[in-house]
């Protein structure tokens, strides 16, 4: 599966599940110009930047993301995605499934 093709960008932001197993659910996240994600109350979540640049926050923490950046949000702790500018593609692994 090429997750770059699988981004759906528009005018409300993409968001698709790719897998839902009892071990791990995968969504992928097309975000572009100030559009945002967030999340709470789930296990462990881990976001991953595949495209564009955004930020990436969990807790009180915020990093700038680049594809390849990697984040790990604790259980409960608050997180999500927000798009810069342009086009923000973002895969949330959530370990275990909710």
């Amino acid at each position: 599966m090429n997750l770059l093709e699988k981004a759906r960008y528009g005018a409300v932001r993409g968001v698709e599940l790719l897998a839902d197993y009892p071990e791990v659910r995968l969504v992928l996240f097309s975000l572009q110009g100030g559009q945002e994600v967030r999340g709470r109350g789930e296990p462990r979540v881990h976001l991953l930047c595949l495209e564009g640049e955004g930020t990436l926050f969990a807790g009180e923490r915020e990093v700038l993301a680049r594809p390849g950046t990697l984040l790990d949000a604790s259980p409960g702790e608050p997180h999500g995605a927000r798009a810069d500018q342009g086009r923000f593609l973002v895969l949330g692994i959530i370990t275990p499934h909710p």
